[in-house]
């Protein structure tokens, strides 16, 4: 027997299919019966209720109806189940099970001999058998494919499910195939009254995207390769799986190879139709998977009346559906169409597609949707070899896409036409642009597809080509565009210089607006490098030039880049030119510039420490992209890594690691580089150090540039995995590096983070080597003092409050490395990470601050035993001191470690637990907290709960009243309420501390 495929999704109706198989073991029968179309998975979902309802006791007969090819065999199925049922149990134990009706019924259906009057006598020996059956264990009778059963077996079916339900426990479920034709023996039990009401029906629905990955594959599949095969499956499972096992999916979009098993079962369904109901298909075919009825009706060449029947035989037999008020015919599947197409002879083929182009040219009103009718046309004189006009029509639907944002729709047109351009006699008349214009549009085309490496080449060829009269002015804009695309590809070197070549090329050029995006593409340059202040200047040089020649959307394009310069200098000047230029990208419909706006607003946001404002705005950047369906380029990448990494420095690990695995992995390591790194990080911090490995090594040998934002997190994240690994001779090699990489910039929050993670590794180090580690602490230390001092003569004028931040950590560790760290100077970390929104860095400090409580205590034991004279003759004695100062910052930190899964700090507070005499885990951390709150949040709520008041929690926590005061505010509009007594009230009624 042939293995069955994974078991995906279908919970709610198999989660149904046990309820009502809970309600028989009460003593009350139920029938149901599952619908749905060839091949959804209703015999996968019958066998793993089956496989289930035997685990739970009950007794399971099956049956399978059987397709007419001939006079189907009276109580077929009935017949299979019995003798499946004798052999699984042997005969002697069937008898025992089943009683004198199971023998009755064995014999009259295996030799005819003991007579049975009337069908009446059959469905009473079934109902005695059953019952039988039934007094020992609850029944299941699977009788499957009901649209091939006999009409004994239907009437069997409308007995039993008609039947009084109590006292009885019997599970009766069916299988059918959909919409079951007008008149069959099906469609009429279905239209009896009584065997409605006594009977409970569910179609099964096609997968979901979702539920298609996973049954592609067990753990991540290639997004597109997925989107595909729901596309052409439709989402029913048996056409997914052969699709896939044919390799069909594997070439261009519309190429799909029929596997032999689908072509067949097609066929079949094809060979019950008339003749008429095979021509408007062929029709139908031709338009694509939908086409007008309007076009329908002009090109079938049918009369009116047997056009009308004969699509009346197609909507009956399920091959054809209607949209849009019935004003639109499609095929119910791709794959129908698909063999309908290829089984029509070419002459045929041809002539249809020249018939409804001409016709949809005559009269566009004949076209699918309002604009279509430039596309369609395309496509038929395409299909049809009409090469002259397939390509003026290409051109112009690749236009009127990208007009409308369907870039994918345009990147098709424009690739035909460039494959025709050679065949066409003065193509330039008939296309109504250049070589070098079809090429630039179509490379632009390819790159919001996703489609870099083809954009770079188009938009090179179009560099190259002969034809374009050498224009500087023109040669300058393709070479800002191709700098651009470099960026976005990630080519990080290449890009820079690319932009430099454009400007050099429109240098003797009047101020124009392409010279303004070419200043701005320097600037962006610039801070890419992290010359923060240089950015600033060649960005405002920009943003006079656009204003000086009108170009309002180069203006907002400088005056963002101009704003993320500022705002990564800490002037609040920053945010309010990005958020200007967001607003003129908005007006000005420029999605190039308002996704790069929402990203950069966000950016500066994080930078300036505002963490939930800057994970606000970048999804909603986010959102904008996908409903542009924009969200797999490469600005739609960009804001998919500045969503998750404000996500991670909020500790919302899981929702971070969703948006990137979402939009961003199926890119190459080029293209992702920055959503890798931040992946990377939350899996360092959950220890998990081999997919850690995997995401750093995916990324090695891609060009990372010189921005500081990429390398002092590069260098940070290998240097904490060096330190989960127990290497902290290489984390502190991958510091000094990493401070070498950024120091060349303008970056004094990446450089301070560094230090800071030097001087943990310096400090873990001071155990052996104290000598050694303090000189690493006080270089340091010293770089540290630069760095503030030139922080503070910026334009902000003062350090932001995650500057402030990182110099007591950095000052914390400091003292570590001399083992002058105290409790107090922990905990006042531990509060300024928790009035940051940053639990993970609050865990770590609270763990240190019970560590050095820890520490204290212990040497005022030993001191105590000292001075006290019982002890010094005791030479057994222990000095324990009073260690209960350190047991609530270990608890605290544990309950956020534990709410975060950041597993290798939570090991770590395990293993001081039993020191200090505390208990872990009597109040866990549910795995994903309710309402989007922090852990921090919940365990405020927790306390709030249990009856203290503000102040108090604040006291227990170690933070200030006003800390504790934000805090609540934030979790009142979380909740959705106004006031302690409507938190504590939700959080009783959803259950949140049970």
């Amino acid at each position: 027997m042939p293995e069955e495929s994974v078991f995906v999704g279908r919970a709610d109706e198999l989660g149904l299919l046990r309820r009502r198989l809970a309600e028989v073991g009460r003593g009350k029968a139920r029938t149901v019966l599952v619908g749905g179309e060839p091949g959804v998975g209703k015999s996968r979902l019958l066998s793993e209720f089956a496989l289930q309802a035997r685990g739970f006791g009950a007794h399971v007969l099956a049956g399978t109806c059987e397709e007419r090819f001939g006079s189907p065999t009276p109580y077929g199925p009935l017949i299979e189940a019995l003798e499946m049922f004798g052999r699984e149990h042997g005969e002697a134990r069937a008898v025992e099970l089943g009683g004198s009706a199971y023998q009755k019924l064995t014999v009259f259906f295996d030799l005819g001999s003991d007579s049975m009057g009337a069908p009446q006598q059959v469905f009473l020996a079934v109902r005695r058998m059953l019952d039988e059956i039934g007094s020992k264990a609850p029944v299941v009778l699977i009788l499957e494919d009901l649209h091939w059963a006999d009409p004994s077996t239907l009437d069997l079916v409308r007995h039993l499910g008609q039947a009084s339900p109590e006292g009885r426990r019997l599970l009766l479920v069916g299988s059918y195939r959909a919409n079951p034709p007008r008149g069959e023996l099906l469609w009429q039990l279905f239209a009896g009254t009584t065997f409605l009401r006594r009977t409970e029906r569910f179609e099964l629905a096609p997968f979901t995207l979702a539920e298609m990955r996973e049954l592609l594959a067990a753990g991540r599949v290639d997004p597109k390769l997925a989107a595909r095969c729901l596309r052409w499956s439709d989402g029913i499972p048996f056409y997914a799986e052969q699709l896939l096992a044919a390799g069909a999916l594997t070439g261009r979009d519309e190429d799909v190879e029929l596997p032999p098993d689908i072509r067949s079962v097609m066929l079949a369904r094809l060979s019950e139709l008339s003749e008429d109901a095979l021509r408007v298909l062929r029709v139908a075919a031709v338009a694509g998977r939908a086409m007008s009825r309007r076009l329908l009706r002009t090109v079938s060449g049918l009369p009116a009346e047997t056009l009308r029947d004969a699509l009346q035989e197609c909507f009956d037999r399920q091959m054809l559906v209607a949209e849009h008020e019935d004003d639109v015919y499609r095929f119910r599947h791709a794959l129908m169409r698909e063999v309908v197409y290829q089984q029509t002879v070419r002459d045929t083929r041809v002539d249809l597609h020249v018939a409804m182009a001409e016709a949809l040219a005559a009269d566009s009103r004949l076209c699918l949707s309002e604009g279509s009718a430039v596309a369609e046309q395309a496509g038929h004189w395409y299909q049809a070899g009409s090469w002259p006009q397939a390509l003026g029509s290409a051109v112009q639907a690749g236009q009127v896409a990208a007009r409308t944002l369907a870039f994918a729709s345009a990147q098709v047109q424009f690739d035909r036409a460039l494959g025709l351009w050679r065949q066409v006699e003065d193509p330039q008349t008939r296309a109504g642009v250049t070589h070098p214009q079809l090429l630039a549009e179509a490379a632009e085309a390819a790159r919001w597809s996703g489609h870099l490496d083809r954009a770079l080449e188009l938009v090179g060829r179009a560099i190259d080509a002969p034809d374009h009269g050498r224009d500087p002015g023109r040669l300058g804009e393709l070479h800002e565009r191709r700098a651009t695309y470099l960026w976005e590809a990630g080519r990080r070197t290449e890009y820079g210089a690319a932009f430099r070549q454009a400007a050099t090329l429109l240098a003797e050029s009047p101020p124009s607006a392409v010279k303004a995006r070419v200043l701005a593409g320097i600037a962006l340059a610039h801070l890419q490098a992290g010359h923060y202040q240089e950015g600033r200047d060649t960005a405002d040089a920009a943003l006079a030039l656009a204003t000086e020649v009108g170009a309002e959307a180069e203006r907002g394009r400088a005056l963002g880049i101009s704003g993320l310069a500022l705002g990564m200098l800490g002037d609040p000047e920053g945010e309010r030119r990005l958020r200007r230029s967001l607003e003129i990208a908005r007006s000005a419909q420029h999605i190039e510039d308002l996704l790069r706006a929402y990203a950069n607003l966000g950016l500066i946001l994080e930078h300036a420490g505002r963490l939930r404002e800057s994970a606000t705005v970048t999804s909603q950047g986010l959102e904008e992209a996908r409903r542009l369906d924009l969200a797999g380029s490469r600005q739609g990448v960009l804001l998919a890594n500045n969503s998750s990494a404000a996500l991670v420095l909020l500790g919302e690990w899981a929702d971070a690691e969703k948006i990137i695995t979402e939009a961003s992995l199926d890119r190459s390591p080029a293209e992702s580089l920055y959503p890798r790194l931040t992946l990377a990080e939350i899996k360092v911090a959950q220890g998990a150090f081999a997919q850690a490995h995997q995401l750093l090594a995916s990324i090695e040998n891609v060009e990372h540039g010189e921005d500081p934002r990429f390398l002092g997190p590069l260098h940070a994240v290998r240097a904490e995995l060096a330190l989960g690994e127990g290497d902290p001779v290489r984390a502190a090699d991958e510091v000094s590096r990493g401070v070498a990489a950024v120091r060349r910039g303008e970056n004094a929050l990446e450089l301070l983070r560094l230090f800071a993670l030097g001087m943990r590794c310096a400090a873990d180090r001071a155990a052996t080597d104290p000598q050694g580690a303090t000189a690493v602490g006080d270089r340091l230390a010293g770089l540290a003092r630069d760095v503030v001092r030139r922080s503070s003569t910026t334009a902000a004028g003062q350090l932001t409050a995650e500057l402030r931040q990182l110099v007591a950590l950095c000052t914390a560790e400091r003292q570590r490395i001399g083992r002058t760290d105290s409790a107090l100077g922990w905990k006042r970390v531990a509060v300024g990470w928790a009035e940051l929104d940053r639990p993970y860095p609050a865990a770590y400090a609270r763990w240190r601050q019970a560590l050095a409580a820890l520490a204290a205590a212990d040497r005022t034991a030993a001191q105590a035993a000292v001075r006290t004279a019982a002890q010094a003759a005791d030479k057994t004695a222990v000095p324990t001191g009073d260690r209960a100062a350190a047991r609530e910052p270990a608890r605290d930190a544990y309950r956020i470690a534990h709410g975060l899964g950041a597993r290798p700090l939570a090991e770590r507070i395990e293993e001081l637990a039993p020191k200090i005499g505390l208990t872990l885990g009597e109040r866990p951390v549910p795995a994903r907290l309710p309402h989007r709150l922090t852990p921090a949040e919940f365990e405020v709520l927790r306390m709030l709960y249990e009856g203290m008041d503000a102040a108090r929690i604040a006291d227990a926590r170690g933070v200030s009243l006003r800390t504790v005061q934000t805090q609540l505010t934030k979790i009142y509009r979380k909740l959705g309420v106004h006031s302690a007594t409507g938190a504590v009230a939700l959080a009783r009624r959803e259950g949140f501390f049970d």
